[in-house]
């Protein structure tokens, strides 16, 4: 009676001097797993706060996030269109926006004071080659007007009659995207656009002047526009590219050929621009000529833009034209 009494007291000590060994590493368990689950939390939360999609880095998070616009790279001056229900606002560039798929309106609003202008612009094919056609309406008989007023030198002459012309613009754009994918290989995105256009201005003149040339650079090849009654031809050849995430850029040369004693020029122009958030870029470039005339060759160029509405959709229905 005596041993068995021993062990059960034998076995009653052994578990006592176990229990807590046995509660420590269970709360040592508990709180690792409590460690995981806030490391995973806090990833989490890490991720929600993330402005980029992990699967696309020009598609922003967030609630809708797939509906964000995608089309940074595409610039005005492309055979693409903005999205339907989608635009620019830019100080300085052409401002536009979309009502119908494949069809953009748009206008420069710093210009409207001096050089009143709008244009359309029609997309007729996408895919692996884009193809557009931009008609535009402008004036620079304010400019002139403003010029005369003030007595800017260099522009038009104080005492001369001044002239008004209706400037009118045909271009035919093709432009041909360059894809990669993009993580994952889940999207594809342009990263390098090409673009070659060709386009005929001319002006119609409403009231003659007796000048019959301009005489600063950037404006002595549009003379025939810019006082009436001639006109010019432009080839342009332009890439767009894909620098960084939240970082594009703009190199363009165009040759213009207006003849006679005006003469021809070539004119390089080049621009970055960089989203500041899914909605604003901010824009820093240049504006080169090596065309006859007087004053400096060179033009800086600043811009803000405000980016709004979602990306481009698929067509609604199988009938859908």
């Amino acid at each position: 009676m005596n041993i068995k009494l021993r062990h059960i007291l034998l076995v009653i000590t052994l578990v006592l001097m176990a229990a807590p060994q046995v509660q420590g590493q269970f709360k040592k368990n508990r709180n690792k797993g409590t460690s995981k689950r806030e490391i995973r939390k806090r990833q989490e939360e890490a991720n929600k706060k993330s402005q980029y999609n992990k699967f696309n880095e020009l598609q922003p998070m967030g609630h809708k996030s797939s509906q964000a616009r995608i089309d940074m790279i595409w610039s005005y001056e492309t055979a693409n269109t903005v999205p339907i229900y989608a635009g620019d606002i830019s100080l300085i560039a052409p401002s536009r926006f979309s009502t119908y798929r494949g069809v953009e309106f748009g206008g420069s609003i710093a210009a409207l004071p001096v050089a009143p202008n709008f244009y359309i612009k029609k997309r007729w094919k996408e895919g692996g080659v884009y193809v557009a056609s931009r008609h535009q309406i402008y004036s620079y008989a304010p400019m002139l007007y403003w010029a005369q007023q003030l007595e800017y030198p260099g522009i038009f002459p104080p005492n001369e009659n001044l002239p008004i012309s209706i400037g009118i613009k045909n271009e035919l754009i093709l432009s041909k995207p360059f894809l990669k994918d993009l993580k994952c290989g889940s999207v594809k995105q342009p990263y390098i656009i090409i673009t070659a256009a060709a386009a005929f201005d001319y002006g119609i003149p409403i009231y003659d002047t007796s000048v019959e040339m301009m005489e600063r650079k950037f404006f002595q090849q549009r003379s025939g526009v810019i006082l009436g009654g001639g006109g010019f031809i432009t080839a342009r050849l332009q890439g767009d590219f894909y620098i960084a995430r939240d970082l594009y850029g703009t190199m363009a040369i165009r040759a213009l050929f207006s003849g006679g004693e005006i003469g021809n020029s070539i004119e390089n122009n080049g621009l970055l621009r960089y989203k500041l958030t899914p909605r604003f870029s901010l824009s820093g470039g240049y504006w080169l000529t090596f065309g006859k005339g007087s004053e400096g060759p060179i033009m800086p160029i600043f811009d803000l833009t405000y980016h709004f509405g979602n990306k481009q959709g698929r067509q609604k229905g199988l009938f859908t034209r």
